[in-house]
């Protein structure tokens, strides 16, 4: 008995202390986790209290920063660049060429008295396609440095209209502008479609320029004169500038109501639907003039019309011309301007020979540095059809910045006994032979 005691005690000694020691190190591992989490605590707190001690200082060299700038004189502000509507997109590319995006928005609700369509007649509410004070434009300008003085540039502008979001300029993808070239000490030379050097010549005294209501409710083709298939080269020396364009064939799609098409570019007819158009200007810091001319040549496919009523003037020998001339001025009167001109054309073609004369004071003003008023009186004189009318516009804008306004304008248009000039632009909204209109617009302009 004694032998097995023996036995089961030497046995239980020999398990025993590893079991001892097993309890002990849990007992301890048990006791140390808690001192492990506390440190571990300890630890976050300190790297957390290190963090808010890094913002607030980095919060108190901002607010130490903003101080010191408002402190400080403003600085001028740097001018934007003429041709540049939008932000520059820096280039990432070494080499590449700065690229410029751009655009306008600017579309409302009209409303027109008196409006003759068929055998309806009455007022008219609509949101117009073409244009409210602006037409709305997508673009890409690109620029690209290649030597001292010398630049490769390039414009593909998209018109489109605002009401159903199809495309200006008779469908064309980039019928506003798409042209390329090169910048040089001595001016710009391109190619492609452009705008005629009417438009320059005129955009210094015409204030109201593409407006709904303005010059091109007597003259459709003002607000869309550019020329298919052109050359042209324009410069500016000091306060003179000077540019011409040459098309071989001015307008391959259409786009000026009752105008048709004429694409010339005809092997053996080089004047078949030719087009020139030439300015000169004179700018100072309190006045300006300037003088311009556009030249047409007809072709196949080609009309002449004056917007008054009259049926369009066949325009199919390349012989046929249709000729503006502009001449006009401008003063400015403290921080008002005021615009004064005139625009003669001539139509000589084998169907029939017309003259026309428009007649135009523009004035514009701000009230506020938010508010700001402009208008205008026009008159044209057509003795040869027999058809005159008077137009007057007023237009007022309210500017939440510099790209973005509302604006509410006015128009009253009258006519002579047999014209039936429109206040507004469009298809299917002339008055009676004779009648007078009223039209209202109130709307939104954005620029980017």
């Amino acid at each position: 008995m004694k032998t097995i005691n023996r036995h089961t005690a030497q046995t239980f000694n020999t398990w025993q202390r590893p079991l001892a020691v097993a309890v002990l190190a849990a007992c301890s591992l048990g006791a140390a986790l808690p001192a492990f989490a506390d440190a571990e605590n300890d630890a976050l707190k300190r790297e957390v209290a290190e963090q808010k001690v890094l913002i607030q200082k980095i919060f108190a060299e901002l607010q130490s920063l903003r101080a010191a700038q408002a402190a400080a004189p403003a600085a001028a502000p740097v001018a934007a660049p003429a041709t540049s509507v939008g932000a520059k997109v820096a280039s990432l590319v070494p080499g590449a060429p700065q690229l410029s995006f751009y655009g306008a928005l600017d579309g409302g609700y009209e409303h027109i008295s008196n409006v003759q369509q068929g055998s309806n007649k009455g007022s008219l509410n609509r949101l117009p396609s073409v244009t409210g004070t602006i037409a709305s434009r997508v673009g890409v300008k690109a620029v690209k440095e290649l030597t001292e003085g010398y630049k490769a540039i390039g414009v593909a502008e998209a018109g489109f209209n605002m009401d159903d979001g199809t495309l200006g300029q008779g469908g064309r993808l980039f019928g506003r502008q798409l042209y390329a070239g090169i910048d040089t000490p001595v001016g710009t030379f391109t190619f492609g479609r452009q705008y005629s050097m009417l438009l320059f010549g005129m955009d210094s005294s015409d204030l109201l320029g593409p407006n709904i209501y303005g010059l091109g409710s007597f003259d459709y083709y003002l607000p869309s004169a550019r020329f298919d298939n052109s050359i042209a080269w324009r410069g500016t020396f000091s306060k003179l500038s000077m540019g011409i364009n040459y098309s071989a064939g001015r307008d391959t799609k259409g786009g000026t109501p009752s105008s048709g098409t004429c694409a010339g570019e005809i092997a053996g007819n080089a004047n078949s639907c030719k087009g020139w158009s030439a300015m000169i200007r004179y700018d100072d810091e309190r006045f300006g003039l300037a003088a311009a001319t556009d030249v047409q040549h007809g072709g196949t496919g080609a009309a002449a019309s004056f917007f008054n009523g009259t049926a369009a003037i066949p325009f199919t020998s390349s012989g046929d011309t249709d000729t503006r001339t502009a001449l006009g001025g401008y003063v400015k009167l403290g921080q008002g301007k005021i615009g004064v001109g005139w625009l003669g054309r001539k139509v000589d073609a084998a169907a029939a020979q017309v003259k026309s004369d428009i007649y135009y004071v523009e004035g514009a003003h701000p009230i506020t540095t938010r508010i700001s008023v402009d208008g205008s009186f026009q008159r044209i004189l057509n003795k040869d059809q027999g058809r005159d009318g008077s137009l007057i516009v007023l237009r007022g804008f309210y500017s939440f910045d510099k790209d973005f306004a509302t604006y509410l304008q006015l128009a009253h248009i009258d006519n002579s006994s047999n014209a039936q000039y429109a206040a507004s632009v469009g298809a299917g909204i002339s008055p009676p032979a004779g009648g007078s209109q009223n039209a209202s617009m109130i709307g939104l302009r954005y620029r980017f």
